[in-house]
């Protein structure tokens, strides 16, 4: 199915908003706020409320230095001898270089640095957990999602249901909404609401690593030639030389930093792009999880899927200060949607606490407490 015309522009948005500085706008003029008092993980709090990080957000700071440093060191070291010799693919690598370092910058802000989908933790046990459950055991909810019987996971530490597609990531302590992975690059899990900032930032990455070995080995072959030349030597003898008695071994090293750098993240590219393409999380991919009786949530694919996760709009964050259970809609959170049970309707705010990861597969748990099978299965309909 094709893309939507809006979601195309969404799409251009997303893409050319960052050469604006777009993560760096969204930094300083923020104009939401994490409340703390929901975030009770090991996730951090920054800049007065306006980031979120995960637990290792130590990590991210590598990443970033590792981005400005080989970018500068080639701009520095190699980037003025190619524009000297051959000026108009010199500027060109430059400007190129330039742009890709500020979007690959503005990704790794909003990937790295915002909520990720966390669902807040219930004060309280919900009143339908099972009083019988051996603490080995992981208490299991039969729940009816979109006509699909599907089974929702307990998480003892978050005390909720947790919805379809959610885990509970253990380094930063928190259950994820739509859970990828935990990113060690970004040092914060990957969700459903910075998914495609993620895709976008390795594929910025990759963009930029590939056009910096480009203009380092075009620095290094035409230095050495030109080098080798003047002193009537060879070509090989020329770059020994200029390794030696320059510093072109710093252009070396970048380069060897960025084909290594292809070498981790084409695969990871890839990878995500066909994920992306099926409509299935790493999480999934790895535990290569099925769903037997139909999938619960909408069952996109294709051009469709990836119009969905790089031209929406991001759900809106549970943990915001001015996050309003009752004002926010079926798009985008989900949460609209109400159990159907024998002795009425759960109210709105106990389904955000229903609502959270029958996908999750439990290592530690092989056995399951399921509920008494004279309860009546709950039904999840959309109000």
């Amino acid at each position: 199915m094709a893309v939507e015309r809006k979601q195309v522009f969404r799409f251009l948005k997303a893409v050319i908003l960052p050469i604006f500085f777009g993560g760096f706008m969204a930094l300083v003029f923020e104009p939401e706020r994490y409340d703390t008092e929901r975030i009770k993980g090991k996730n951090r709090i920054f800049f007065c409320g306006r980031t979120l990080a995960g637990a290792d957000w130590w990590r991210n700071l590598y990443t970033l230095l590792l981005i400005i440093s080989v970018s500068v060191l080639y701009a520095v070291f190699g980037g003025g001898w190619t524009t000297g010799s051959n000026p108009g693919l010199g500027i060109f690598l430059l400007v190129v270089t330039k742009v890709l370092v500020t979007m690959t910058i503005s990704a790794w802000i909003l990937a790295a640095l915002s909520d990720p989908g966390i669902i807040p933790r219930s004060e309280t046990p919900p009143e339908d957990l099972p009083v019988d459950v051996h603490p080995g055991h992981v208490a299991v909810k039969e729940v009816v999602i979109n006509g699909v019987t599907i089974a929702l996971n307990y998480c003892r530490t978050c005390q909720i249901w947790r919805p379809p597609r959610s885990s509970h990531c253990r380094i930063c302590d928190n259950c994820v909404d739509t859970f990828d992975h935990h990113c060690t690059w970004l040092g914060n899990c990957i969700g459903s609401r910075n998914y495609g900032w993620f895709y976008l930032f390795v594929l910025y990455t990759d963009l930029l690593a590939a056009f910096t070995l480009w203009g380092s080995i075009l620095f290094l072959v035409g230095f050495s030639n030109e080098t080798a030349a003047e002193r009537g030597v060879s070509g090989v003898e020329g770059l020994n030389i200029i390794l030696s008695e320059t510093p072109a071994s710093v252009v070396l090293v970048c380069a060897i930093i960025c084909f290594l750098t292809l070498l981790a993240f084409v695969p990871l590219l890839i990878l995500h792009t066909r994920l992306i393409y099926i409509n299935k999380t790493t999480k999934e991919h790895i535990t290569k999880k099925t769903w037997e009786n139909g999938k619960p949530y909408e069952d996109e694919e294709g051009c469709k899927h990836c119009g969905s996760v790089l031209c929406s709009e991001r759900k809106v964050s549970t943990v915001w200060k001015s996050y309003n259970p009752a004002g926010c809609d079926l798009e985008s959170r989900k949460e609209s949607e109400v159990v159907s049970e024998e002795n009425g309707l759960v109210s709105h705010q106990e389904v955000i606490e229903v609502v959270v990861d029958g996908n999750n597969i439990v290592e530690d748990s092989p056995e399951l407490a399921r509920f008494p099978s004279n309860s009546e299965t709950p039904k999840v309909e959309s109000s």
